[in-house]
């Protein structure tokens, strides 16, 4: 499956370079930070809208990200040092399950949860977006 991901970007990458389409929007496009990783997630502090900026990667369950942070990657630096809880508004996965992202600690669904498919990147609802608390895989 990750393959698939990245023949589908090289493919796009071919039939942009082909028509002559050569300005790109950068904020469309995304560097994958987690690329290669296995049973990974990364997660962005922008939308796509806004060019993802810092990520996180997790690689296991984390019931509170109040005591994680953004680092600076591939899509640039915007949110670097801003704890990932509250702060996350995407989310590229790596992994061939879901990962479900949590608006409440210790993985508590009452209020709102999104799942992320397998190896798919998905900017989060608005009821997730900058509201996020903790993220497992299932």
């Amino acid at each position: 499956m990750r393959i698939r991901k990245l023949l589908a970007a090289a493919g796009v990458a071919a039939a942009v370079a082909t028509t002559g389409l050569a300005t790109a929007d950068t904020a469309s496009a995304i560097n994958y930070d987690c690329s290669g990783e296995t049973h990974a997630v990364c997660l962005y502090y922008n939308s796509s809208a806004y060019g993802y900026g810092a990520y996180f990667q997790q690689s296991g369950d984390i019931h509170d990200y109040g005591a994680y942070w953004f680092q600076p990657g591939l899509n640039g630096s915007n949110g670097v040092g801003n704890t990932v809880k509250n702060h996350a508004a995407a989310v590229d996965s790596w992994y061939g399950g879901n990962f479900v992202v949590y608006y409440n600690s210790w993985y508590d669904c009452r209020y709102a949860c999104q799942t992320i498919p397998a190896w798919k990147t998905v900017d989060l609802n608005s009821a997730l977006k900058n509201n996020n608390a903790s993220g497992a895989f299932h």
